[in-house]
């Protein structure tokens, strides 16, 4: 491992930023390889910028390099976590957190079982500090993720994990979500280990997630099992359920005819419609993926970069 980049997607996170620095720069000083950070400020409005431009000089010990990304508004963890990435020159890329929830300390033991030949390593905050209103969601939409896409990881809440930079960077040419970044790189062919990491109480600031997870992601599980069986061969996926509907629309019309009702036909031509529907969503989706839009968008939401070297102090471009 040549090189990492630890990302820090951050919202109204002052009072976080500078402690999570430090304890980040302690960390990197026991590691065998450089390292820089990347702070994207997803729109805040509290300083979190400005805290991070104070902090970033003045480490000890210092970063090989930190690189503060200054969105032009709040678009979300999914775009601040993209424009994270491509800022990265790291080999491997670690994503975690700003509201210190996330330990540091677990780094290098992602590191570590990365080095046993998997591309992602994800964490399981199995001894969460959280409260029942985000514990709750977080562990329906676990299971119901895992028993639709068949990738079993037991926590896709947790955002500390350690990629090799090449799943990340397929990714982030397509689009991505933060929330079923496992789901993506099991697409991909990535292979997925998980470890039990560290979970802390939040000390600053508060939570912006709550009981609406289930809603979004009930929302988003047709994608998820369409991207983790048929990603790559979207054909299959719409012929076969094709052939099921015409066998749905044979059973229906012997049905009707049986009963003398026409309401099996109605109850079919409901559900041809909503299938329809479902599957131009998915064709729009790959098309989407496929056009590059998606990360033109995310290069235009960037509003300041600032670089701080430790070798040669401040470079702002």
């Amino acid at each position: 491992m040549e090189r990492l980049s630890v990302i820090l997607p951050a919202y109204n996170e002052r009072g976080n930023i500078a402690p999570l620095l430090e304890e980040i720069a302690a960390v990197a000083a026991n590691l065998p390889c450089p390292t820089e950070v990347i702070i994207v400020d997803d729109g805040s409005t509290d300083g979190t910028f400005v805290e991070a431009e104070q902090t970033a000089p003045t480490l000890s010990p210092p970063l090989d390099a930190i690189v503060l990304v200054r969105l032009n508004r709040n678009y979300g963890q999914t775009v601040a976590t993209a424009a994270g990435i491509l800022h990265a020159t790291g080999d491997v890329i670690v994503i975690m957190d700003a509201d210190r929830q996330n330990d540091p300390a677990d780094i290098p033991r992602l590191l570590a079982k990365l080095q046993e030949g998997f591309d992602v390593v994800s964490g399981w905050r199995k001894e969460r500090k959280d409260k029942w209103t985000r514990v709750l969601p977080s562990k329906v939409a676990n299971a119901l993720i895992s028993w639709v896409t068949g990738v079993k990881v037991h926590d896709l809440g947790c955002s500390l994990r350690a990629y090799r930079a090449w799943v990340l960077q397929a990714l982030v040419r397509e689009g991505l979500n933060h929330r079923y970044m496992p789901i993506y790189c099991a697409s991909k062919g990535a292979q997925i280990a998980e470890i039990v990491v560290n979970h802390r109480p939040r000390l600053v600031g508060q939570s912006k997630y709550g009981l609406w997870r289930i809603f979004v992601v009930l929302r988003d599980l047709p994608l998820l099992a369409f991207l983790a069986r048929y990603g790559q061969n979207p054909y299959a996926a719409m012929a076969t359920a094709a052939f099921k509907l015409l066998l749905l629309g044979l059973a229906c019309g012997l049905a009707s005819w049986w009963t003398g009702s026409s309401v099996p036909l109605w109850l079919f031509l409901i559900l041809v419609t909503q299938a329809g529907l479902l599957c131009l969503g998915l064709l729009a989706e790959l098309i989407v993926r496929q056009s590059g839009q998606r990360i033109e968008a995310i290069r235009q939401s960037i509003a300041e970069v600032k670089t701080f070297k430790a070798q040669v102090g401040t470079n702002v471009r």
